[in-house]
């Protein structure tokens, strides 16, 4: 299976929202996934990048144009330039089967909306899966019971939504999904 992370490039997140992140990656790994997702060695996404490479898993970057230096000495199976960041989501959720949400900032709520968006406009379905380290996505999940109340986001929108939290818990779904 081929996941898409999204999460945030800042190395200032805090370790107690970074739990586990390795973890993750290794678990993936050993299960046979590859990875796409926006080339970085800092922050949560550094995490996830660092230790694919550094165990031999199979990673493609999406590297928007605005960020091309970031993704400079990176290496991956592929890389894909995308023309700008309305195009990340589109491309990664039509490459992948699944998505994984990492602690971020505003990139990565910005993204996590605009897949949401995708999911309204019929472009994808994939789950969304949240990885809620110490009650990171608490906040989001407060923000889509408001969102669903006032009738700006629809059930099957939110229904895509997983919060996880524990890495254990996200590769137990992903295995679930994996065996459809």
């Amino acid at each position: 299976m081929r996941i898409f992370i999204c999460g945030g490039v800042d190395q200032d997140i805090k370790p107690m929202y970074r739990k586990g992140i390795e973890k993750l990656a290794e678990g993936l790994i050993k299960r046979g996934h590859s990875i796409i997702l926006v080339g970085a060695k800092t922050g949560c996404i550094g995490d996830m990048y660092n230790t694919y490479q550094k165990l031999g898993g199979v990673v493609d970057l999406l590297v928007p144009d605005c960020y091309a230096s970031d993704a400079d000495n990176l290496s991956a199976r592929s890389i894909i330039s995308v023309t700008g960041l309305h195009m990340l989501q589109q491309v990664a959720t039509k490459n992948s089967e699944a998505t994984i949400i990492l602690p971020g900032g505003n990139g990565t709520m910005a993204e996590l909306y605009m897949i949401t968006d995708n999911v309204k406009a019929g472009f994808d379905n994939d789950p969304i899966i949240l990885y809620n380290i110490n009650g990171f996505y608490d906040f989001v999940k407060s923000t889509n019971a408001f969102l669903l109340e006032a009738g700006a986001m629809k059930p099957f929108q939110n229904a895509n939504f997983t919060f996880c939290d524990t890495y254990k818990d996200i590769l137990k779904l992903i295995d679930n999904l994996n065996k459809k």
